[in-house]
């Protein structure tokens, strides 16, 4: 044994602890708790209050303003548009005459293309525009266009909607070119400006009922895809995709009918691209008010924190901007901006929504632009939440490493608390550490032998090894830095060499029980390590995932049941390690205080309690031990029940409990139904509120009150130190309340980030006491129960 493993383990400094960054756990949660706070939303009370006064304000501007959708009102002011470019294109091209009809006739002339001469074989004036490819303004309208140009065919769809190929007519051959050259020329320039003759409708039909027109790139793809296998035989209501599409196109879907069912030609409303540019003019009304939403809420978020920056960073000048950050101003990229604009949108479609729902319009007076910004708003939000999210994920890795790695802190958990106690009492030595590593080795390698899984077992066996082998090289690796001691080195032994370095360290001492109760919480197979996503983020490996299932993971029983079996000396009575797992798993129950665990030992003591009252309370003593006796493994005989009862009455009297007399009455009298004989306080479960999910605070103090009942009370009566132990824990919860009135006040007097990093620092400690505060009414409980049965021996 060299010098430094008789050295006891002390608690450096949190900046001078790590020996190795890689293994700086607590650096690296710290890091990643300022990164989840990055990609989490700081918005507060005042940016909700806006957004939401954002979204009421700009949806009256739409129900007040915006008003109904009108596809007739768009229709119109596209087609005068249309009328007016397909003019001044003709007299730009060099046509005389100013008005519509002889522009129409002019590009006609000027660009005819040889499809044209299938009007009748696509059916006709009404309908061919539609069922021609060739007159569509597409990728697809184009390529067929060039493929007339070179094959001298025609294509597009029949009356049902099949495809159809049919040769160009003689007559209209004329406008193929003769080379490939004039072929490209007519096939694209040609076919352009014919189809800009077309959009007005023909010259036949040009300011008739507006013309038949070309149908817009919407229409025009729904109708190229409609001949595909997988749409041809779609439905649309009663009709078939390919009629629905003509009835869109003509104008007839849109119309009103009469009583009779006849459709009222005036409502007649064509749905082509002049129809398409209808939506796009309407939708860009509805947008007005969407953007001033957004308008609103952005330029709220830079003032404000713009303000903030510039009183943080006490600015007095324009020469000194240049101190702000920036990036927490800019009103854009960022989860709290995306947040205020989750909600202003979401007030805004609520509304919007609702006077459509009201009034009765519905799809007519629904903004959907507003519904648009709303969903894109809501996956911008998810997608910060997904974000920070994977980072929690990550910390959880982090978090179970540390947990499951024997450190400083866990050290000084157990270090001696008062200068009088022996040197030995708390705490382990670097060789003792090493005795727990290795002694969870052996652990794990048992439950490895131990796998009984009837499918896959000799995979799921392999897997454990290879976990094992990992958390071997981490631990080794880590060593030094979990220690904080430099150049500290992990050894491993044999199973015989293991035994021996037990022996030499004197196991019957109070070092090897918490050896034992660390030994037996490390719980293996937790993930290790990280993999990339198929977008090259970081996420916890699923390597050992499966190891993770019950039936194929770690088993509690059979490892508490291989450290009680492992040793063949006496260090310990029979039973010791199935004693601290329950004397554990209680005390993290009565900490987390659940309401379920509430409700059963209630029901349970309920029913004792209905058998014992008509007994006046004459079995009050045996019932007591039958009770809570185990957790008294120290005690027997009259001390024994003395304790049990001290314990069911909330302490002994000297601890402000009700003492021997309390634990009568609450067994005779039937207040066990409340939940007292499953160890819970009356009121307990309320001042418990919020604590599960506390895990760390709740863990590390339950580690703490096994050992102070189990190793310093039972095991050695020791109940001088146990008042210590106490004591020095309610100066922690002391020092930690007055911390926080310290942080209280603090945060009454500054605002912004700082003020809402104070208040998550003062959630965080408020936790923490509280679970600690649990911790020391069971403290103070059981030591003063364990003193008066003490004192009956």
């Amino acid at each position: 044994m060299n010098e430094t493993d008789n050295l006891q383990i002390e608690l450096k400094p949190y900046n001078e602890a790590a020996i190795n960054t890689e293994y700086d756990l607590d650096r690296i949660i710290f890091d990643l708790d300022s990164q989840i706070e990055l990609l989490s939303s700081q918005a507060d009370n005042l940016d909700y209050l806006v957004s939401v006064a954002s979204g009421v304000l700009c949806s009256m501007l739409d129900i007040l303003w915006v008003g109904e959708f009108s596809l007739e009102r768009g229709r119109g002011i596209a087609s005068d548009k249309i009328d007016s470019f397909v003019t001044k294109t003709a007299k730009m091209l060099g046509c005389k005459n100013d008005d519509l009809e002889s522009a129409v006739k002019f590009l006609e002339k000027k660009f005819p293309i040889p499809s044209d001469g299938n009007t009748p074989d696509f059916g006709g004036g009404l309908q061919h525009h539609l069922r021609d490819f060739a007159h569509h303004p597409t990728i697809v309208g184009l390529m067929f266009s060039l493929l007339t140009q070179f094959t001298y065919k025609s294509y597009g769809t029949d009356t049902s909607g099949s495809f159809k190929i049919v040769d160009v007519p003689e007559v209209s051959r004329a406008f193929i070119g003769d080379d490939v050259p004039s072929k490209i020329l007519f096939g694209t320039i040609t076919w352009f400006f014919h189809l800009v003759s077309d959009v007005a409708g023909s010259s036949s039909s040009v300011g008739k009922s507006g013309g038949t027109g070309i149908p817009g790139p919407m229409l025009a793809l729904a109708k190229e895809l409609s001949v595909l296998p997988i749409f041809k035989n779609m439905n649309v209501s009663e009709n078939s995709l390919s009629e629905f599409l003509s009835k869109l196109f003509n104008g007839t879907l849109l119309a009103k009918h009469d009583e009779n069912g006849k459709i009222i030609k005036e409502t007649v409303i064509k749905f082509d691209l002049r129809g398409e540019l209808g939506v796009g003019i309407e939708l860009g009304r509805q947008a007005v008010p969407v953007v001033a939403n957004d308008c609103i809420v952005r330029t709220f978020y830079f003032i404000r924190y713009l303000a903030i920056e510039i009183r943080s960073n006490d600015i007095q000048s324009i020469s000194e901007m240049n101190q702000i950050n920036w990036d927490n101003v800019k009103p854009l990229n960022n989860p709290t901006i995306a947040r205020m604009l989750t909600i202003s949108t979401g007030v805004f479609t609520t509304i919007d929504v609702g006077e459509a729902v009201i009034t009765q319009k519905y799809w007519v007076s629904i903004n959907y632009v507003g519904v648009g910004r709303f969903a894109i708003a809501i996956g911008e939000d998810v997608s910060w939440c997904l974000k920070a999210r994977n980072s929690k994920r990550i910390k959880q890795v982090y978090e179970d490493m540390k947990r499951f790695a024997y450190r400083q802190e866990d050290n000084n958990i157990y270090k001696r608390i008062g200068a009088d106690m022996e040197i030995d009492k708390l705490g382990l030595t670097i060789e003792q550490t090493e005795i727990l590593y290795n002694l969870e080795y052996y652990k794990t390698l048992n439950d490895i032998q131990a796998t009984k899984q009837p499918i896959n077992k000799d995979g799921i066996k392999n897997l454990k090894y290879e976990w094992l082998e990992e958390w071997k090289a981490f631990i080794t690796g880590g060593f030094a830095s979990f220690l904080g001691i430099e150049g500290a080195t992990l050894h491993w032994y044999s199973k015989q060499e293991l035994i021996k370095k037990i022996e030499q360290n004197e196991p019957k001492k109070t070092w090897f029980r918490l050896v034992l109760l660390e030994a037996m919480l490390f719980e293996p197979y937790y993930t290790l390590g990280f993999e990339q996503d198929k977008k090259g983020n970081s996420i916890p490996s699923k390597k050992y995932h499966s190891l993770q299932i019950p039936t194929c993971g770690y088993s509690k029983n059979s490892g508490d049941a291989f450290l009680d079996s492992y040793f063949d000396g006496d260090y310990y009575h029979k039973g010791y390690i199935k004693r601290l797992r329950k004397c554990y798993e209680k005390v993290v129950f009565e900490m987390k205080e659940v309401l379920k665990g509430l409700l059963i030992g209630g029901a349970i003591t309920a029913g004792i309690a209905i058998v014992t009252i008509a007994t006046a309370g004459a079995l009050a003593g045996p019932i007591a031990v039958a009770l809570v006796g185990s957790n008294f493994a120290g005690l027997s005989g009259a001390a024994l029940t003395s304790a049990c009862l001290a314990y069911l009455g909330g302490g002994a009297i000297a601890a402000g409990g009700a003492g021997m007399l309390g634990g009568t009455a609450v067994i005779v009298g039937g207040g066990a139904a409340l939940g007292i004989g499953a160890g819970l306080g009356v009121g307990g479960a309320v001042g418990a509120a919020g604590l599960i999910g506390k895990q760390n605070t709740i863990l590390q103090s339950a580690k703490l009150l096994v050992s102070v009942r189990e190793i310093f009370l039972n095991d050695e009566h020791d109940t001088e130190y146990s008042d210590t132990v106490y004591e020095q824990y309610v100066q922690s919860i002391k020092d930690i309340e007055n911390g926080l009135t310290e942080l209280r006040l603090k945060a009454d007097v500054v605002n912004g980030k700082e003020k809402k990093e104070l208040k998550r620092q003062i959630k965080n400690a408020e936790e923490s006491v509280e679970a600690m505060k649990i911790a020391r009414k069971n403290l103070l409980k059981f030591k003063s129960s364990f003193k008066d049965g003490l004192a009956k021996s």
